[in-house]
């Protein structure tokens, strides 16, 4: 079972907020900066690493969640001792961002997290908890069982870059 450690800067909603219901329904636990482990992965769209099935080793001391707003995004903290991840192209199922890539709620990351790294019956907690949750695997089931195949990074680098050029090539050209 993964730590899903969650940092809440208390911008959101509180009715609507993925990561104070991770917390009621035990499937994460909030921590303060200073009590993430060394080591851990910290999700960040700002990494230029993408999250793949090799990180699992790190992610066995924790699976960190910054919950913040995407329009507070610039306020993201940096974390030492700990791997930066960004998840790969996924589009969201969540009600606020539904259909946008890249904007998931932290509920979303976590689990879409848990099934690129293999955890399977830990990412099934989320699915019974979020009504968002089969959309979101429907959504995304395709690409999350790609990416979960790839041996490291640089594989769901390659894995997200195709999808993305085959999706946008099909598309006319006024939509590109």
């Amino acid at each position: 079972m993964i730590p899903v450690l969650i940092y809440d800067r208390d911008q959101c909603d509180p009715r609507k907020c993925t990561a104070k219901r991770m917390e009621k329904f035990g499937l994460g636990r909030s921590v303060p900066l200073n009590r993430i482990p060394r080591g851990s992965i910290v999700l960040s769209p700002f990494s230029d690493r993408l999250l793949s099935p090799a990180d699992l080793k790190h992610a066995q001391r924790g699976l960190v969640v910054m919950d913040l707003t995407w329009t507070h995004i610039n306020e993201f903290p940096r974390v030492r001792g700990t791997e930066a991840r960004q998840l790969p192209y996924l589009v969201a199922a969540n009600p606020v961002n539904w259909g946008r890539p890249w904007k998931l709620s932290s509920a979303e990351a976590v689990l879409a997290s848990m099934v690129i790294l293999g955890q399977d019956e830990q990412a099934a907690g989320f699915l019974q908890r979020f009504n968002w949750g089969p959309e979101f695997m429907t959504l995304n089931g395709g690409l999350l069982d790609e990416y979960r195949t790839a041996a490291d990074s640089d594989m769901v680098k390659k894995m997200q870059d195709d999808y993305i050029a085959s999706v946008t090539s099909t598309m006319p050209a006024d939509r590109a």
